[in-house]
């Protein structure tokens, strides 16, 4: 089922409010709606885009049926997620820091 633009809209706003979150970026035919300023966003997008790109086209390398859905990579500092949805891409930028406290035993 493709996302309608609200539906969009509201997984946007649901990742902006997490604490963890550093910035959201949604891309779709449309444009892109970011919660980073565009100096951010431009070089994240320049280096992010081509990577999702090229990560979705070594799966359909590997098997013409299959395809690229998610994936995650984490440094020391950040996290960035992308995810493909019909007609929309997200990358989520998120503080790595914030997340290992997160699962650290008390």
């Amino acid at each position: 089922m493709d996302p309608t633009v609200n539906e969009a809209e509201e997984i946007y706003q649901r990742l902006v409010r997490k604490k963890s979150v550093l910035g959201v970026m949604v891309f779709n035919e449309n444009g892109i709606r970011t919660s980073m300023d565009n100096a951010t966003t431009t070089e994240m997008a320049n280096a992010l885009v081509p990577l999702n790109d090229l990560a979705r086209k070594t799966v359909r390398d590997l098997d013409p049926d299959n395809d690229l859905l998610f994936f995650r990579i984490r440094t020391s500092k950040n996290e960035m997620m992308i995810g493909v949805d019909e007609g929309y891409l997200y990358i989520v930028i998120q503080d790595a820091r914030f997340i290992r406290t997160q699962h650290m035993p008390k």
